[in-house]
């Protein structure tokens, strides 16, 4: 049996309950005479997130943060998904059973309007990454320094060396030849400044990146540029996102450039934290490789309610004692050092499910087996169902690594009930997801139709010409022809009607009459 806290998680899995299902039910069986029942325009009502999937650290954290900004805990929930991935990427792994492994790092992707105060939450939550970072270059600064200047030393004496053996004789040649070679193979190597993350890199630099920071990275940005990068925004318009999709899934890399070295990565890992508008996924779906080779179907996605227009300013901000044991906490999780094999190869800790998270996280993943079927709430998403699994296996263990930050998460199973708060959060993004790749290949027309219809509420009239709306709605579409497909989706879904009976003498406009059922209150 699952854990109480995933059932009416799971259970909500398997109803087709969205207010367009049960409009279009209606639509079938109630009908009034000859009216029709209108068939909802707008996303179904996304469910909210619980903050107690997470320790008390964390959950401290992301409530005050969101109380302090005004937004939605929606928000804080997934971005500090994004900060425990950056803390805990290639120092540990998962295995849900035996032969399977999953890393931790993860791809999230709150979208939300501009004005929202996205980038205070996350300059918030990821406080303490910016300030490990900075405590970590001052650290490595005069060794940095130190290594450098032996290294130009080095270099000026191999170049004096050179310009020697060049007019020497055969025996001064050689004998340059051995102390040129010598001098190279001694020269100091400097070690990288410590990056936990970057905002837009291009696939090149990324794969870079990745080499001189141990093979992982955050990527972090509450704007979604990083799309258009991973597009061609640079190349043609010809995508590059094979450094992205192994940086996910800890695949081999090998780059070969030219005039540079080739660049090796064993298991690189790449977790990718982004708040973009909502406006920025739309037809994401239509970009070559974005959808057919995965890309897509690998983030975690969440649309957050809106608080713009009852926000009081009326906050506080957050205390002290949950700032610093949160960042505290995070540091803790950074200084993990990372595992080594005997011949000093890395070797992420690995942590095991127990039986029963096991058996769970199996159960939870057949269930997402069935939705893709035909009929099934997944069967058009299932390059993102079919992650699914895998994620919820990555979230748990990000959860299981919050648990145990003052001991070692590896000495310990995941358990059942950190198993059952993973599965309830995957449960829930589910709605999340439908609603954003609808968003990511919505319909322009039915975007339109939205906003002829809350032109229409406004206006609170039965009937209206198609001209007063053009004139009305003229900025964003400054062509008739633009909002002629939004009247015909609204007739489609019964929301009007056309009226030619209506039309008033003069130049003629096509006459609309509103949805009796729709004007129910509205003064005649």
């Amino acid at each position: 049996m699952l854990g109480d806290h995933a059932k009416p998680f799971l259970e909500a899995i398997a109803r087709r309950n969205t207010a367009e299902a049960i409009l279009e039910r209606e639509l079938l069986e109630n009908k009034t005479g000859e009216i029709e029942t209108p068939v909802n325009l707008d996303l179904p009502q996304l469910p909210m997130i619980p903050t107690d999937i997470f320790p008390a650290w964390i959950e401290d954290m992301v409530v005050a943060q969101s109380e302090a900004t005004e937004t939605p805990t929606e928000l804080g929930i997934l971005l500090v998904l994004g900060v425990l991935a950056t803390a805990c990427q290639k120092k540990f792994e998962i295995s849900p059973q035996d032969g399977y492994r999953e890393p931790l790092n993860i791809w999230v992707v709150p979208a939300m309007d501009s004005g929202e105060r996205k980038s205070p939450v996350l300059r918030g939550l990821t406080g303490p990454l910016h300030e490990w970072q900075r405590e970590q270059l001052q650290i490595l600064a005069p060794e940095i320094a130190q290594k450098k200047s032996e290294r130009e030393t080095t270099l000026v004496r191999i170049k004096s060396l050179r310009t020697k053996a060049a007019n020497a004789s055969i025996e001064d040649f050689e004998d340059g030849s051995r102390e040129i070679t010598k001098l190279e193979s001694s020269l100091s190597t400097i070690p990288s400044a410590p990056r936990l993350w970057t905002q837009d890199i291009t696939p090149e630099r990324l794969g870079t990146l990745l080499a001189e920071q141990g093979e992982k990275i955050s990527i972090i940005s509450d704007e979604g540029g990083i799309f258009d990068l991973m597009g061609g925004r640079y190349n043609n318009g010809i995508p590059n996102i094979d450094v992205f999709l192994q940086g996910y899934s800890g695949s081999f890399v090998c780059v070969d450039r030219q005039a540079k070295e080739s660049i090796h990565l064993h298991s690189p890992a790449v977790t990718m934290c982004l708040s973009p508008q909502p406006q920025v996924l739309r037809g994401l779906t239509e970009k070559p490789g974005f959808r057919g080779r995965g890309l897509l179907g690998r983030f975690l996605y969440a649309l957050p309610p809106s608080k713009v227009g009852f926000r009081t300013g009326d906050t506080q901000p957050i205390s002290t004692a949950i700032l610093t044991r949160y960042t505290e906490n995070i540091k803790g999780l950074l200084n993990v050092e990372i595992s080594v094999d005997l011949d000093g190869t890395p070797s992420p800790h690995l942590i095991r499910f127990s039986r029963e998270a096991s058996h769970e996280w199996h159960e939870f993943s057949q269930r997402v087996e069935v939705e893709m079927r035909e009929g099934g709430r997944l069967e058009h998403l299932k390059d993102w169902g079919g992650k699914l699994p895998g994620n919820t296996a990555r979230v748990a263990g990000l959860l299981h690594c919050a648990q145990h930050v003052k001991g070692n998460p590896e000495h310990h199973h995941i358990d059942k009930n950190t198993m059952g708060k993973a599965i309830g959060l995957s449960a829930l993004l589910i709605p999340h997801a439908l609603a954003a790749f609808d968003l990511m290949g919505a319909d322009p027309n039915l975007e339109a139709a939205r906003k002829v219809w809350t032109w229409v509420q406004r206006q609170r009239e039965k009937t209206f010409t198609a001209r007063n709306c053009f004139q009305a709605l003229k900025t964003p579409y400054p062509k008739m022809a633009m909002l002629t497909p939004a009247f015909e989706v609204l007739m489609e879904r019964y929301y009007i009607y056309k009226n030619n009976s209506l039309a008033k003498p003069g130049r003629p406009s096509t006459t609309f009459a509103v949805n009796p059922v729709l004007t129910e209150g509205w003064n005649d």
